[in-house]
């Protein structure tokens, strides 16, 4: 009969044990699944921008209009990310396109530091100038010097 006390008390020990595991385990593997998905829209983020920004390049003579597509790239695939908006520059030789949003964290913790979410964004610059147009002016000015040689 003192055996059967005895097993009653060590089944209860691990039910305890357990118990203060779970308490650390279950929110530190909820940190790291919220840290894949900050991660992934900001991986996410940068690639959108430099989809856009080539994009927009490519377009940058003709009245195409960007602002559209800049935000097609990203709607409904961000995880975490709420109230992200793309924003497209254009200026004579460079054209930028960036992307602002808010990472919104759950629980107690980050609201007790006095913010409620994370910053996330990116910005992307590119050249407009074409590269065959550069080429065909080097090729233009090897003809005149060759032909000053001859």
């Amino acid at each position: 009969m003192k055996t059967e006390g005895r097993n009653t008390k060590l089944r209860g020990s691990y039910t305890v044990e357990a118990a203060l595991l779970m308490s650390m385990i279950v929110p530190l593997l909820t940190a790291i699944i919220y840290m894949g998905f900050f991660l992934h829209d900001r991986g996410f983020l940068q690639a959108a921008a430099h989809e856009a920004v080539c994009l927009a390049s490519l377009h940058a003579e003709d009245d195409t209009d960007i602002n559209g597509e800049i935000d097609r790239l990203i709607s409904g695939r961000m995880l975490g990310s709420r109230g992200v908006k793309g924003e497209m520059e254009e200026g004579k030789r460079q054209v930028s396109v960036s992307y602002t949003g808010s990472f919104r964290i759950p629980g107690i913790v980050q609201s007790f530091f006095g913010n409620t979410g994370i910053s996330v964004g990116t910005s992307v610059s590119l050249s407009t100038e074409r590269p065959s147009r550069r080429i065909s002016r080097i090729r233009g000015v090897v003809k005149v010097v060759e032909h000053i040689r001859d």
